[in-house]
This record gives C-alpha cells, structure tokens and sequence, in this order.
C-alpha cells in the first residue's frame, strides 16, 4: 500500500482515526497527570553474638550469616524464594512497581558470576505519600526482626549466641521518582499512531473488492438440460 493509497483509506475509515485520535489524547493526558512515585532503599544488616564471654560460633559474618540472610528473606516474601537481582542499583520501581515492598538478597557478583555471600538484606519501599514509605519501612524492619527472633526460637538458639536484625538506618531518606515525562509523552503518541494505523491498514485489507464501473459481471456457464446426440450417430441411426 503506497503513501496515497493509505491516505485514501484513512479518510474512508475517518471514524476510526478520530476514534484513535481521542484515545491517544486521552493517554497522553493520563501521563502528563501522572504522579510521582516516593521510594526509599536500606539494608537490613544481621549482626553475630559477640562478647568474650563465649566464643562467636560465627567466625566470618560476611560468609557464615548469607544462609539466614536467605532463610529471612525467603520467610518474609510468604514462603517465595529470594528476589536475586543480577545488579544491586536495580530498583524496584525502575522495574514498573510503584506501590509495596521488596525485600532482596544482594548480588555482590555480576551477572555472569552471581555472588550472595552479604550478611544484609536490600530492603526496598515505595509508595504514594512520603509518609506512606516510612511506615512501610518501619513495618518491615519489625518484621524482619519478628522473623528472626521466631527462626531462632525454633531452633533453640541460646540468647547469647544470637543473631539479631539492624536497620542501616532508623529514618531513610525518601526520595520522589518520576520517569522522562518528554519520553513518555512522545512514546504515548507514537504507540496511538501506530495502532490507529494498524487498524485502518487491517480494515482496508478485508475489505470486500468492488467491480470497475461499467464492468459486465461474469455469468457463469448454464450447461443444457437436453443433451443432444453426435450427427455421426444420428445418420447412424
């Protein structure tokens, strides 16, 4: 279909580009209207016994706490095993999320060599309000450290020799998000282009071809109802 053909097509299907036209204007109302997203990211650290009084059985926290650094983190996501991101700047709002929490073990690796040998868990909150975050943030922190202590309760760890849960900080700092309002905006208006196109381009194609003017139709060949003898057979007879 050339250029002037589809053109021809768009002002025979107009009500399908105005159609087209108002939603894509709708869209891009919607995300120039669109608020932004308040996030905060802390670390969750598990600290060892430590004292002279009886010898810490964890003679390197950075290697010996990383499985209940799992066992929180999996206990806190409902039994889901841990979120393993292969970059720790990842967040969770540049992954789409814009409400809730995520509670990740660290991938202190690469991508191709992953390494989840940290004795802290990423904790990772957004939400609506600023005061939102916080609370989500200090809900999870007393979570964290309920889940812990019930862990270590199940197994019988003596009050000297457990581990115990640190937020990196007792107040994050909360910070307003928002994408690329231009991106979005120019994304929004060629996605609404390219669909009104399809359309028009699919309407187009099942639409039923007409006969040029002036053109006799095709009368399909009547076969007759007598069927009459060959002459050879005739002067035969």
């Amino acid at each position: 279909m050339t250029a002037r053909e589809f053109l021809a097509a768009a002002l025979r299907r107009w009500y399908v580009v105005v159609l087209g036209a108002v939603l894509t204007v709708g869209a891009l109302a919607l995300v120039q209207r669109q608020a932004p997203v308040f996030f905060t990211q802390y670390n969750i650290v598990l600290v060892g016994p430590s004292g002279t009084e009886h010898t810490n059985v964890l003679e390197n926290p950075r290697y010996g706490l990383q499985p209940l650094v799992g066992v929180i983190s999996t206990d806190i996501n409902d039994g889901h095993p841990p979120l393993l991101t292969g970059d720790v700047d990842a967040t969770m709002v540049g992954m789409g999320a814009r409400e809730g929490v995520q509670v990740r073990v660290p991938n202190l690796g690469t991508q191709w060599r992953p390494l989840f040998s940290a004795n802290y868990l990423d904790v990772q909150v957004a939400a609506r309000t600023p005061e939102d975050v916080q609370a989500l943030a200090q809900q999870t922190s007393t979570r964290i450290a309920t889940l812990l202590e019930q862990r270590q309760d199940e197994l019988g760890v003596p009050a000297n020799l457990r581990a115990l849960a640190v937020p990196s900080s007792e107040d994050p700092i909360v910070y307003p998000m928002a994408g690329s309002r231009s991106r979005a905006l120019a994304a929004t208006g060629i996605t609404g282009i390219a669909i009104t196109a399809a359309v028009v381009f699919w309407l187009e194609r099942w639409r039923p071809r007409r006969r040029p003017a002036g053109a006799p139709a095709a009368v399909p060949a009547r076969r007759p109802l007598v069927r009459r003898r060959p002459r050879s057979a005739e002067a035969m007879a």
